[in-house]
């Protein structure tokens, strides 16, 4: 059983699952926007789970601050991120992605 939750699925349906593997007095945090509230509040009751359920609205007060130094102080994060959005100077396609020649 877990501590924390997370479900950010965009997959209905998901919400006793999350419920199920978190133990009594762990935290469940929804982030997704095919979550049903009213599911997981009454699915919850209904097995008798305490647990503390958060919804996630989107916003963090300084994101992009906490995005950076994200990239900044994980070397592992970092490299992903730049083989996955990186482009070469002045070139238009993605490091890895090259449009055919034809």
């Amino acid at each position: 059983m877990a501590d924390l939750t997370i479900n950010c699925v965009n997959v209905p349906g998901t919400e006793m699952s999350s419920i199920l593997a978190t133990k009594d007095d762990g935290v469940v945090y929804f982030f997704s926007m095919a979550t049903s509230f009213t599911s997981a509040a009454l699915g919850a009751e209904g097995i008798g789970a305490d647990t503390t359920m958060i919804i996630g609205n989107g916003y963090a007060k300084d994101h992009a601050e906490i995005a950076l130094n994200t990239l900044r102080e994980s070397p592992v994060l970092r490299r992903v991120f730049e083989e996955t959005y990186a482009t070469g100077a002045g070139d238009p396609q993605p490091v890895g992605v090259r449009a055919s020649e034809g």
